[in-house]
């Protein structure tokens, strides 16, 4: 089969190579199916394996790997035990951790449904745009259904701020804001460039953090006013910044915690303990809830996270066809995933 191989550790032209010989995953468990892959979403997840910088947790990878996590494709072969799908059903979803044995950066994968996100894809949603789901979709879900309990009175009428709106999972966030109760105020802290995108999610305002001075009067003015921060940038000054916009009784949820751009630059063991002993302390002690997002809700996604998508409340983030790469040319999507720049979601392509 086709397939993008991880071949070694560094830039995306050393770590990436496009295998057109590579071996077909075969079912080995009754409760797995095989998917012919359509469109697999990349993650600043997989561009951190591909440096090095996750080689603790990786660390049971053998190369050549194929890496990847979200995936949407056609079942073609199905365990005994599989009752929910059957040959020939479009599907979309997410690998769980660790996906690096039989990833989805080709044009075959194994999912195991009773651990891994699977659902069926919607008729009226393209392969590209389920493919951007997955890992994205699936963390903003967590960081403000689940950590921001609105579940609990969905109701409710509350302010959330999206620090990184533009970006994978903070462009579903915006969404989600809307999704759970149109008359919750969404903001949303993006570059001036990407407010026309974020508006068009549904944000209620955007807030440009390039503009010192309109971002300063947005700090200072909005104090003990928000019901969820939810960051997907990560960084200890935008935790310094941020956490006082929160009410009493308010909820901090990050995605990334200490590293800037989603875990894609080295940092050091001494940022990451001082901003892990600020939430323990602040958790234990403080006013508001504070969550860092260390696990997926897998089980949670055929039922509920995948019906945002099959009511049509959430919507994919592939925002051009410059965001769909073929797999054959997937060092150019790492090296785009690398600027930091990119807008929603980049997907591969099957051939």
């Amino acid at each position: 089969m086709h397939a993008l191989q991880l071949v070694k550790y560094g830039s995306p032209e050393e770590a990436f190579s496009y295998n057109e010989q590579a071996p077909k995953p075969t079912i080995k468990s009754k409760h797995q199916v095989l998917v012919r892959v359509r469109a697999a979403g990349v993650n600043p997840v997989e561009a951190k394996v591909s440096t090095g910088n996750m080689k603790l947790a990786t660390f049971t990878m053998k190369l050549p790997a194929v890496i990847g996590a979200d995936f949407s494709g056609i079942v073609e072969e199905v365990g005994t035990a599989v009752k929910d799908f059957q040959v020939g059903d479009e599907v979309f979803g997410s690998l769980q951790l660790p996906m690096f044995l039989e990833g989805t950066f080709a044009q075959y994968t194994i999912v195991d449904t009773t651990k891994a996100s699977i659902a069926k894809k919607p008729a009226n949603v393209s392969f590209e745009q389920a493919a951007s789901a997955g890992i994205a979709f699936i963390t903003a879900y967590q960081g403000i259904i689940n950590n921001g309990k609105t579940f609990k009175n969905p109701d409710l009428r509350r302010k959330i701020l999206i620090v990184g709106a533009s970006g994978g999972v903070g462009s579903y966030g915006v969404q989600l804001g809307k999704a759970i109760n149109k008359e919750n105020t969404v903001v949303g802290i993006c570059s001036g460039s990407n407010v026309e995108f974020v508006q068009s999610l549904g944000a209620d305002r955007t807030v440009d953090y390039k503009d010192k001075a309109a971002y300063d009067a947005f700090i200072t003015a909005e104090k003990g006013t928000f019901d969820i921060v939810f960051d997907c940038v990560g960084g200890e000054d935008y935790f310094n910044q941020l956490d006082p916009l929160l009410k009493k009784g308010g909820v901090y949820s990050t995605a990334v915690g200490p590293m800037a751009h989603g875990g894609s630059e080295y940092v050091g063991v001494t940022q990451v303990a001082s901003m892990a002993s600020k939430l323990v302390y602040k958790k234990l002690f403080g006013r508001h809830a504070y969550y860092f997002i260390h696990g997926l809700p897998h089980g949670e996604f055929r039922e509920k996270i995948a019906t945002f998508f099959e009511s049509g409340a959430v919507h994919g983030t592939v925002t051009d066809d410059s965001n769909i790469v073929p797999l054959r040319e997937g060092v150019r999507a790492f090296e785009k995933l690398h600027t930091h720049r990119t807008v929603g979601k980049i997907v591969l392509q099957m051939d």
